[in-house]
């Protein structure tokens, strides 16, 4: 079996983990090959490198240009890739998919933004119009009229599919739940101590476009603003820079003092980011995964993220949560876990992690396995 990996537009954060965990499945399956097209990038070049002596790895990396070049790529070059190096199946990670091919697809979503009615309400509320139009509408009639068109559908959770649901008709539709986590037991860290009289450590893990409506990070700054009058020591992480964060309307330069500002890091600096008294906080309005919230779960650290349908089917009902657009939520939330002791916490991580082994030991756990049932139904 030939298989074209299409990874064009992954750059960093989350999809940069997921794809490397792609190329380690397919890298061992030395019985098929794999034709990896993906942009020009610090990350991608890394794994070029990485990868460049596995002899079933093809790779072609292209400039990242303009959205409508990638339309022309994906459905006119790729047309003559498939020819040229008979392609049997196209795997598109970065949730797209093509008009005018007629090789067989699966397509990976994993961005929930223009299949969700509640990032479309908060637009509207926020009268943020015009932005909604740009970055929802137009690209959501693209990436709805792609789906169409593909049979075979991977997501990370159940409740994705059900989002999607809400947009399209999946009557015809093929759905693989699909892990992408590791959830071996020696990857899980015990939990970190816990002594809040000590100073307290907020964690806040985000890329270039914390602006977006649907990253919520003005929760994460009016919380902190709040907190801040309560004369209790504390220190935020957050990745980002300062330069970002003071050219940006939503921070509060009087938080500035109380943070360090680490810019983009890669995830073995994350991880030293994972230590006693901290608290990762996330704000997202949508995920797919988040996929930072599982390794902070992992590393055995405390998580607080929103009352929202994925939090309880990601990381389950005993979650530590707060309501959406509500500093006094947030800030409840936070002064709660303050107030317990280090056995109660120690106990709420440790459910977690079960919650989160138990639900990812559910799912597909090899691409290699989708690519041989979606070939095994095209032969049928």
């Amino acid at each position: 079996m030939h298989v074209l990996i299409n990874a064009i537009g992954i750059t960093d954060s989350g999809g940069i983990t997921v794809l490397e965990n792609v190329l380690i499945e397919c890298s061992n399956d030395e019985a098929n090959s794999f034709y990896i097209i993906c942009n020009d990038n610090i990350n991608i070049n890394r794994f070029y490198i990485k990868y460049s002596g596995v002899k079933n790895f093809e790779f072609k990396i292209i400039k990242n240009r303009s959205f409508l070049y990638r339309l022309y790529y994906e459905n006119i070059v790729f047309n003559m890739i498939i020819q040229n190096n008979n392609i049997d199946l196209v795997y598109n990670f970065s949730g797209t998919a093509q008009f005018f091919l007629k090789t067989h697809q699966i397509t990976k979503v994993h961005n929930l933004l223009f299949y969700s009615k509640k990032i479309g309400k908060v637009y509207f509320e926020k009268k943020e119009y015009l932005k909604w139009f740009k970055q929802i509408l137009l690209k959501r009639f693209v990436f709805h009229n792609m789906l169409k068109r593909t049979k075979y559908i991977e997501v990370q959770s159940s409740h994705v599919k059900e989002c999607i649901s809400d947009f399209l008709d999946i009557g015809n539709k093929m759905f693989y739940i699909k892990s992408d986590i590791d959830v071996s037991n020696d990857l899980f860290s015990k939990p970190k101590e816990y002594d809040f009289r000590k100073k307290i450590k907020f964690l806040y893990i985000v890329g270039p476009h914390f602006e977006y409506i649907h990253k919520n990070f003005i929760d994460f700054t009016d919380t902190m603003i709040e907190f801040y009058k309560l004369n209790i020591d504390f220190e935020i992480n957050i990745t980002l820079t300062k330069e970002q964060l003071d050219n940006s309307f939503l921070w509060d330069s009087s938080l500035s003092l109380k943070t360090n500002f680490l810019g983009y890091i890669n995830k073995e600096e994350v991880n030293n980011l994972f230590v006693d008294n901290t608290i990762l906080i996330s704000t997202s309005i949508i995920e797919t995964l988040g996929l930072h919230v599982v390794e902070a779960v992992q590393n055995g650290i405390l998580v607080i993220a929103p009352n929202e349908i994925y939090s309880k089917m990601v990381y389950g009902d005993d979650f530590l949560t707060y309501e959406l657009f509500n500093k006094e939520s947030l800030l409840r939330a936070i002064k709660g876990i303050t107030l317990q002791c280090n056995n109660s916490i120690k106990d709420i991580i440790l459910n977690n992690q079960r919650y989160l082994i138990e639900n990812e030991n559910k799912k597909c756990k090899s691409i290699i396995e989708i690519f041989d049932e979606v070939i095994k139904d095209i032969n049928v």
